[in-house]
């Protein structure tokens, strides 16, 4: 997995799901996606593709510790894990 930054003009149709904990949790899609594959004749990462997503967006930067980007990290995988079947 590569964790990246995704400029908010990347993503569309987002949509208010829940407040949980420090965060609030929306839905969207992300124009693009994630890096897929490595092209080895190109020389450079592919991408997914149009990728539905799930946004977390702190209400207090400070609160943002290891244990939230570990299960930041382990949602990326579930998500996966889920759509290959």
């Amino acid at each position: 997995m590569i964790a990246e930054w995704i400029p908010h003009n990347n993503l569309q149709n987002i949509k208010y799901l829940t407040k949980g904990g420090f965060s609030e949790i929306y839905k969207a899609d992300w124009i693009g996606g994630g890096y897929n594959e490595w092209d080895s004749k190109e020389q450079q990462l592919k991408r997914y593709g149009m990728e539905k997503i799930i946004l977390k967006r702190l209400e207090d930067v400070k609160s943002a510790n290891r244990s939230w980007f570990e299960e930041v990290c382990n949602l990326k995988v579930k998500v996966f894990k889920k759509s290959s079947i």
